[in-house]
């Protein structure tokens, strides 16, 4: 389809924006580690309010009966 055309013609498609640098890996795998550990914390911080609220029903439900 393009065959015709050279490249750098103003017909063509091109990326007009520059690149951006990437940081370095080390640095985006130990962001990516804290994330997901500060996620798995508050994972268990709300699984552990959670069965707090049970236990205190359960154990309310039995003592009122």
């Amino acid at each position: 389809m393009w065959a015709h055309v050279p490249a750098g013609d103003a017909g063509r498609m091109a990326t007009t924006h520059p690149h951006q640098h990437l940081r370095e890996h080390d640095t985006a795998s130990l962001g990516a580690v804290v994330t997901a550990g500060v996620i798995l914390v508050g994972l268990l911080v709300g699984a552990a309010v959670l069965v707090a609220q049970v236990v205190d029903v359960v154990v309310w439900s039995f003592t009122s009966a």
